[in-house]
């Protein structure tokens, strides 16, 4: 993918918002639609064949945040059709090794999601994660997590992971000023969905945040 390239989350928690959700996130250039972890686990394991149906030609990426017996959720996902899955980098390492097994094995692509490791150690697991053999890294904010620490901000550590690794590393962002800011320190990728998609005028909103992180390369 050319840098920087965005993946929009459909984070909702039904099968028909999903679509509706990714014919916005398409029509506003979206380079990945994103499987969110909600609709997952509202839906179950084969909406990520729905989602790429929905998506055409478009990259699914299967956000399971995958901890354990990951290999088959992986293989699933492969064989439904989704390109990209992810596993939560706070789990032990086999977690990541099945993984990555799993990638291999059937080429989805591996995203080794960064959500709730203690920011002092980000750096480290992500140096670590990646010697695992993941392809992507995801720093990741959630939305509990700020709510009790609103003094955590998306793009922090970013810079410091980005010179620590050679994979791509993303960053997932509530709004066009955290993207920005990711950008400036190495970003190779932006997450954005809420709050946007569940606002008034969502394409407009998502087609200009899109517009103005490809702007920022």
């Amino acid at each position: 993918m050319q840098k920087p390239w965005v993946q929009v989350a459909i984070d909702t928690l039904n099968v028909e918002k999903a679509r509706q959700y990714t014919e916005i996130a398409l029509k506003a250039g979206a380079d990945w639609i994103e499987a969110g972890t909600p609709l997952i686990y509202y839906e179950g394991i084969n909406i990520i064949g729905k989602m790429v149906e929905f998506s055409g030609n478009v990259p699914v990426v299967a956000d399971f945040k995958a901890q354990d017996g990951v290999y088959k959720y992986f293989a699933e996902a492969a064989k439904q059709g989704a390109k990209v899955a992810t596993v939560l980098a706070t789990m032990n390492d086999g977690s990541i090794k099945e993984a990555v097994r799993a990638g291999r094995e059937t080429g989805i692509k591996v995203c080794g999601d960064l959500f709730s490791v203690k920011p002092e150690n980000l750096v480290e697991r992500a140096k670590e994660v990646e010697a695992l053999g993941v392809d992507y890294l995801l720093k990741h904010l959630g939305m509990d997590e700020t709510r009790y620490y609103p003094e955590r901000k998306c793009a922090d550590y970013v810079k410091e992971i980005v010179e620590a690794v050679q994979i791509p590393v993303g960053v997932s962002t509530f709004t066009i000023d955290d993207a920005l800011e990711s950008l400036s320190v190495g970003a190779s990728f932006i997450v954005q969905g809420e709050p946007i998609l569940s606002s008034e005028n969502a394409l407009e909103k998502l087609t200009d945040f899109i517009k103005t992180v490809k702007a920022a390369q």
